[in-house]
């Protein structure tokens, strides 16, 4: 069944999952109970009327005030997302008249809001907006569905016409999705959302039509959060775009409103279009560009990509205009160099990418790129020299400009286009000319395909063979898993099998809706084997094809009370800690965010180093190192001239070490050679001088690879190491060195 585009006047629909994190919220009302106009009792905040019945009131009241926690939860949520939508994003308010507020329903009786939906967005009578929300939801769900429709709220506040359109509607979604999360950063709903996008890169970021059976236009939510993240501004980008699309002249009836409000806000920002992306595509492939793209989901590759002859892209995978395809080409027998090459059809402009692929990371800062104009041939092979050192290499294909027609331009965004595709490795290009040559005369097909999706077409788009289980995610007690649809009409919705032992499922986690393509299993055991299989039902519950492949997943264990797998140090402390390096402290935890002292930085190098020496020879080799737990470290070190102490005489064992006191002792007792005050030609960091003292150690540290700080910015060398820090850059520098392999 599908919740879209069935408009009360034109709702909008929410769907919540995989939510984490409890929020606390309390509720300032500004008048005593009242009458309502849709349900019988009405409260009201600073901006808002909130109507209820008698049944929500007499739910659960936490704080015994005879008010429901459910109507004060929505009632915090609509006011805390007004505070940042309208006066810190800056917002127009969506009442014409201040006087009026915004009504939100607490729908119990399912009038106004689907039973299948969580809330929606419309317009009363007099144009003005209004919010209709199940209270049947947990507190979790009220609170981001609160916010997302109140930023509906806020569109139909501009102008109330552009959700007549299929594209209106589908980057309303997409950037009210986006806004979740900017107002309730903890809860990480957006990214449930995410394989309906990433499985279908194809389709436009403009798109009218989606994938049929599919939550594409949430998903489509990546887009808004690339902008934000990618272009000076960043919230403020989405509110110039939306603003530019409403002052627009052009109709909203035109598939080019949207097109052309995106396009002016990017070349204010002196970006353009193509450029911006071309780069979104990239971003798309190599995760780690985003600020959370550890939780994202990996772009869908077309399958069956083929070497050394010209080959024309799959009709089912023809990109539209500012679509992608994502072509991966192994490197079998570890040749030298890698060519491609592209035969357009005239009047169509492409950007083309290609991306190293190594070690199960894309190296998107070695890609090669360029783009073709809309009469532009590709008069020769775009190539990846040196390729024997990857894995494979990623051409990544955009489509992205036409000529427009005059008119409404409908669809023109959810037509596929042909286009011919050379990838090959070879140690010279002579073989591949040859193949360029033969070719020349190529004609393409210039007829396009429409995408098939919601208004067009009844056939689900699925993935090739049968049902696949794979794992997305999992902790200390929990697993996500995705899968792909399954086409098979008696289809009703899915059970997740698992248990302990194989193929002995003791548990089921049942999946009721069809479309459903991704869930989490929770209250696992820690450090425990479990074996999952997913099993497609029908509406009676028997079987539908045949299951997936088993899965097993051991869930996380704690390295330490505070060091979950989650950690961004987690594999070096967890490396360090294996080895004997680091230790953690007797109540269980690590503690990363401590500052490390001088004295305990030697006996974790010496201890790491595994070297040999009688503890009773030193001692007493400073004024403040005498005969404590540390002067065996300190002396030993003193005695190798890996360390010195302070003009004064002293060594100061207690205070902490920065971050070029601890590169230097490390270097120093790791023995490469560093003579300190060495000049050095250059520094990547604004804040370092090449004549300081210290200019020798984070040079050479730089050259290695070691720092996490980035180029460019300040190193802020005084900056106290913590214990976090330390475990980073060491165990970077033995991997490094070869004394440890990469976790």
């Amino acid at each position: 069944m599908r919740f879209l585009k069935f408009l009360r006047l034109v709702p909008f629909l929410f769907l919540a999952v995989f939510l984490e994190a409890p929020l606390t919220m309390a509720a300032d009302f500004v008048n005593t109970m009242q009458n309502g106009l849709f349900k019988m009792n009405s409260l009201e905040t600073e901006h808002f009327q909130i109507e209820f019945s008698d049944l929500t009131l007499a739910q659960t009241d936490s704080d015994g005030d005879e008010i429901s926690d459910v109507i004060e939860t929505v009632a915090e949520s609509v006011e805390s997302s007004w505070d940042i939508i309208i006066d810190e994003m800056g917002y127009e308010e969506p009442m014409d008249d201040p006087i009026f507020k915004v009504m939100v329903i607490l729908d119990d009786n399912y009038e106004y809001v689907d039973e299948n939906t969580m809330g929606i967005t419309s317009v009363l009578s007099n144009g003005e907006p209004y919010i209709a929300i199940d209270p049947w939801m947990d507190e979790l769900d009220l609170i981001v569905t609160a916010g997302h429709e109140f930023y509906h709220a806020v569109q139909f506040g501009y102008d109330v016409n552009f959700a007549y359109t299929y594209q209106g509607i589908n980057w309303a979604e997409a950037s009210a999705t986006w806004m979740e999360d900017q107002l309730f950063d903890d809860i990480n709903d957006y990214v449930s959302y995410m394989p309906d996008f990433f499985d279908y890169p194809d389709y436009s970021i403009f798109a009218s039509i989606i994938p049929t059976d599919t939550l594409f236009e949430y998903g489509l939510s990546i887009w808004p959060r690339f902008l934000s993240e990618y272009l000076e501004g960043r919230n403020h980008v989405i509110k110039d775009i939306w603003e530019t699309y409403f002052d627009s002249s052009t109709d909203y009836e035109s598939d080019l409103k949207l097109y052309e409000a995106v396009k002016a806000v990017l070349e204010d920002r002196g970006v353009t279009l193509e450029d911006a992306y071309q780069e979104f595509s990239l971003w798309n492939l190599d995760l780690s560009n985003y600020e959370e793209g550890e939780l994202y989901p990996s772009v869908y590759f077309v399958p069956d990509t083929v070497k050394g002859e010209y080959t024309q892209i799959p009709q089912e995978y023809a990109p539209a205009l500012y679509g992608t395809n994502y072509l991966y080409f192994e490197n079998t027998y570890g040749e030298e160099n890698f060519y491609f090459h592209l035969l357009k059809a005239d009047g169509l402009s492409y950007a083309l990418s290609l991306v190293p692929y190594v070690n199960g990371e894309f190296a998107s800062l070695e890609s090669e790129q360029i783009q073709l104009g809309k009469d532009e041939e590709m008069s020769s092979y775009l190539s990846i020299q040196n390729a024997d050192k990857y894995d494979g290499i990623v051409a990544v294909v955009s489509s992205l400009e036409k000529d427009f027609e005059d008119g409404f331009n409908w669809e023109v965004f959810d037509e596929g286009y042909y286009y011919y595709y050379l990838g090959e490795y070879a140690d010279d290009e002579e073989g591949v000319e040859v193949i360029m040559e033969n070719e020349s005369d190529t004609e393409i097909d210039q007829n396009t395909e429409g995408k098939e999706g919601d208004e067009v077409a009844e056939e689900v788009t699925i993935k090739e063979g049968g049902l696949t289980l794979t794992l997305i995610d999992y902790d200390q007690d929990s697993v996500t898993f995705s899968w792909n649809r399954l086409d098979d009409e008696n289809l009703a919705g899915y059970e997740l099998h698992y248990g302990t032992k194989s193929g002995d499922y003791d548990f089921i986690e049942e999946i009721e809706k069809d479309y459903t393509t991704k869930a989490s299993v929770k209250d696992l055991e820690e450090g425990i084997s479990y074996y999952f299989e997913l099993q497609a039902i029908d509406a009676e519950g028997d079987a539908v094809d045949e299951p997936s492949s088993e899965l097993t997943v051991t869930t996380a264990e704690w390295l330490f009370e505070d060091v979950s797998y989650l950690h961004e140090n987690y594999a070096s402390i967890s490396a360090l800690v294996e080895e004997g390096i680091f230790k953690g402290y007797t109540d269980g935890t690590f503690r990363p965010t401590k500052d490390i002292n001088r004295a305990e930085l030697l006996k974790i190098l010496i201890e790491g180093r595994n070297v040999e020496y009688d503890p009773s020879l030193n001692k007493n080799c400073f004024p403040d190192v005498h005969e404590e737990w540390f002067a065996e470290y300190v002396c030993y070190a003193k005695y190798r001239q890996w360390v010195e102490g302070y003009a004064d005489g002293t060594f100061r064992p207690s205070d902490p070490v920065n971050k070029v006191e601890a590169l230097k002792i490390m270097f120093n007792v790791y023995e490469a050679g560093l003579i300190e005050g060495a000049k050095v030609a250059k520094l990547n960091y604004s804040d370092l001088s090449t004549n300081a003292w210290y200019a020798i150690y984070v040079w050479k540290a730089s050259m290695l690879g070691i720092l996490e700080e980035d180029f460019g910015g300040k190193f802020n060398p005084d900056l106290d190491r913590t214990r976090g820090d330390m475990a980073e850059e060491l165990y970077r520098y033995l991997v490094v060195l070869k004394e440890l392999k990469v976790q």
